[in-house]
C-alpha cells in the first residue's frame, strides 16, 4: 500500500473535521472523488408491467452515453437495501415499488477510465444489484414537460431500444425477454 503524501494527509484530516454525513448523500465533488477510488454499490430497478413491458429512463449526462437505461441509484452510508430501493424509486419513477426480496442479479460493472472526463476514473466502477420490481396498476409515467430526449423521461418498452445503455448489457442474461434472444 502506498503512503500518503503530506498534502493528502492534510486533505484527509480536513475532510474528517468537516463531519460529512454520507447518510444524506455526498456533495457532488466529494461523491465523484470517492467514485474514482472505490466501487460504488447501487441498486437497479427492473420494473415490468402486466403486459410484459420494461420501464426505462432516458440518461443524458457526461458520465454515460445519451441512452435508455434501467433506473437506479447509488447507496448511501448506513442505508439498507430496502431504503435505497424505495428512495431510488421515488426519485427516478415518482413512487415506491413492490420488489422481490432477493436480487435477480449482482454484477461488478467496470466501465474503466473515461478519457472525455477531466478526472477519467469518476463513476468508473459499480457493484450493481438488480431487483425485479412492479408498480401499482394505476401507474402512468409523469414526464411533465420533458421531451423524450430529456434526462429522466420514462417510457415503457416491449423490446430493448437500439440505444439501450451499453454498460447495462451486463444484465443481458436477465434481459432476454426484451431482446428476443432466448439462449
Amino acid at each position: 500500500m502506498t503512503e500518503l503524501s503530506h498534502e493528502l494527509l492534510q486533505a484527509v484530516e480536513i475532510l474528517r473535521c468537516a463531519h460529512v454525513d454520507g447518510r444524506q448523500g455526498l456533495p457532488e465533488k466529494l461523491f465523484l472523488l470517492v467514485s474514482s477510488v472505490v466501487p460504488l454499490p447501487n441498486v437497479d430497478l427492473l420494473i415490468t408491467d402486466k403486459a410484459g413491458r420494461l420501464l426505462l429512463a432516458r440518461r443524458n449526462d457526461g458520465f454515460f452515453e445519451n441512452s435508455w437505461h434501467i433506473p437506479g441509484g447509488c447507496m448511501r452510508y448506513g442505508e439498507t437495501l430496502e431504503h435505497c430501493l424505495q428512495r431510488t424509486a421515488r426519485r427516478e419513477i415518482g413512487c415506491e415499488v413492490l420488489h422481490e426480496e432477493a436480487p435477480v442479479a449482482v454484477r461488478s460493472v467496470f466501465r474503466g477510465p473515461n478519457p472525455d472526463l477531466l478526472h477519467p476514473n469518476e463513476r468508473g466502477h459499480n457493484i450493481a444489484i438488480l431487483y425485479r420490481c412492479a408498480l401499482p396498476d394505476s401507474f402512468l409515467p409523469d414526464n411533465g414537460k420533458l421531451n423524450e430526449s430529456d434526462a429522466g423521461y420514462l417510457k415503457w418498452f416491449h423490446t430493448l431500444p437500439q440505444d439501450f445503455m451499453s454498460i447495462q448489457h451486463v444484465y443481458d442474461d436477465v434481459l432476454t425477454p426484451w431482446t428476443g434472444d432466448q439462449r
